[in-house]
């Protein structure tokens, strides 16, 4: 993969010093404190989504807004397992940005977001992976039964210890678990 990118981007710790100079009371944070994140479905794909806000100052009425999100799951060594803390960064970069904080000459992309894309493109032609596309059935049926992912991957460590339901490519304990959870009423 091409390097060029880190020359031609600004990336998001650079954007958060820069903020954090012009504004040293200010914060970054969800928009919705109570919803940090959502899981949502996007042209028959799952993307985490993330709206951050940059606030100024505590008063800051008019925080500025960033949104990201990461297809999930990722398909690159750079966003597998790391969908929502790479959505959360992109989105803060974009959230300084919308605050004014933080120069955009060089474009609003951050270093990081360009990175994940160039290497999504490299990996768009390998076939997506049994384990991967078991993952993916079990998202749907646990969205479906209105379950938590985290219920899932838990059960899944219990088990298969040593094991991780994201780094598994072991298909029948993923399918097992799309068993179990189809069985439940």
């Amino acid at each position: 993969m091409s390097q060029k990118f880190a020359t031609d981007y600004i990336d998001v710790a650079t954007r958060i010093v820069e903020f954090r100079e012009k504004y040293p009371d200010g914060s970054l944070q969800p928009a919705v404190i109570e919803k940090p994140y959502s899981i949502e479905e996007i042209g028959g794909q799952t993307y985490i989504v993330v709206v951050a806000a940059a606030y100024r100052n505590a008063e800051d009425t008019r925080p500025g807004i960033g949104m990201a999100y990461e297809l999930f799951p990722g398909k690159t060594p750079y966003t597998r397992g790391s969908e929502l803390q790479n959505a959360e960064t992109s989105a803060w970069g974009r959230a300084i940005v919308a605050a004014l904080a933080a120069d955009t000459k060089k474009g609003i992309a951050s270093a990081e977001e360009v990175r994940n894309r160039q290497a999504e493109r490299e990996v768009t032609s390998k076939p997506e992976s049994p384990a991967d596309k078991a993952r993916a059935t079990l998202l749907e049926t646990l969205r479906f039964k209105q379950i938590a992912p985290a219920e899932a991957a838990e059960m899944f460590v219990e088990q298969n210890p040593g094991d991780t339901l994201r780094g598994t490519s072991n298909v029948a304990a993923i399918q097992k678990l799309i068993d179990h959870y189809r069985s439940q009423s």
